[in-house]
């Protein structure tokens, strides 16, 4: 039997050509791969209300082609809302309502200079019950602080979520291991309409990657310090409001439109070890809360893998 050669060499030139593309692309010039888990909690402060608990386990890695910076993110994640009258069971007494939201997201940070970066992604995610929120509480108090589990009555409705995230990061050189930064961000979709403005001091040996929203800072194990301040302006919030198509709701409050948040944070890297500690005190999400302000302590753990 004879064999053509000249259908061969075609083939040989595609696979070869296909080859060369996946060793610019997965083993580009340069990558890092991390995981993190990033853990929200008001209970440091003697809260266990309003913005009670937040938990992200995600994925990152940055990669570097012929010039190009950027980094894709993905995570899980599960936000947990109560009201500060723990056992009260009358919901027309509650200053919050109860709420969860369990979602995927998927982001991309494009490097744009040594000080600016783009990005752009969105998350899909789901309410109520299917939150597992109601559960996750109630199954750390009880395990954990001996307490009776609470009822929810008047969650948020079970309904599936969809969001666009989109940020824009812009720093500025003050001078040696101090800079100024300054981020954009939005979240368009059925859990948040809303913009902000985010200003903070960076005193420390960080790259251009924001410390507030990446894992990826490259500190050359010394300490790092952050201070800044979210202004932020909702359109919509699901939260409170319940559905942007029905009043499904059995629950809902009014929300401020304006918010704010003041960072302090902390960050050390440990080799490959990346340790954030950061204290936030939010403004009011409505008027009934019965605290002007809720603090809580983000405790962020990063690997880097290879």
């Amino acid at each position: 039997m004879m064999v053509k050669f000249h259908h061969i060499l075609p083939m040989k030139s595609a696979l070869s050509t296909l080859f060369i593309f996946w060793v610019l692309w997965w083993g580009g010039a340069y990558s890092q791969h991390y995981v993190n888990l990033s853990v929200d909690n008001d209970l440091y402060f003697d809260r266990d209300f309003y913005y009670s608990s937040g938990i992200f386990i995600s994925y990152s890695y940055f990669k570097f082609i012929e010039g190009n910076s950027f980094i894709d993110n993905f995570k899980l994640g599960q936000l947990i809302y109560t009201p500060s009258s723990r056992y009260e069971t009358d919901p027309n007494k509650y200053d919050y309502p109860y709420s969860g939201y369990l979602f995927l997201e998927s982001t991309r940070q494009l490097k744009i200079s040594d000080y600016s970066s783009f990005t752009i992604g969105g998350n899909i995610g789901i309410t109520g019950d299917a939150s597992l929120a109601k559960g996750m509480q109630n199954l750390y108090h009880d395990i954990v602080l001996n307490l009776p589990n609470l009822e929810w009555k008047s969650q948020m409705p079970q309904e599936f979520q969809i969001n666009l995230v989109v940020n824009y990061l812009k720093g500025f050189n003050l001078q040696d291991n101090i800079n100024l930064t300054t981020e954009f961000y939005s979240r368009l979709g059925t859990y948040q309409l809303m913009t902000g403005l985010n200003v903070g001091l960076l005193i420390g040996e960080l790259k251009w990657f924001s410390l507030s929203n990446n894992i990826i800072n490259q500190s050359n194990n010394n300490l790092s310090f952050y201070l800044g301040t979210s202004q932020e302006y909702y359109f919509h919030d699901f939260k409170l409001e319940g559905s942007l198509f029905n009043e499904n709701a059995e629950l809902t409050m009014l929300s401020n439109k304006y918010r704010n948040t003041i960072e302090v944070g902390l960050q050390k890297r440990f080799n490959k070890l990346q340790v954030l500690t950061t204290f936030n005190s939010m403004s009011k999400d409505t008027d009934l809360q019965r605290t002007i302000r809720h603090p809580f302590l983000k405790i962020s753990l990063s690997y880097q893998l290879d």
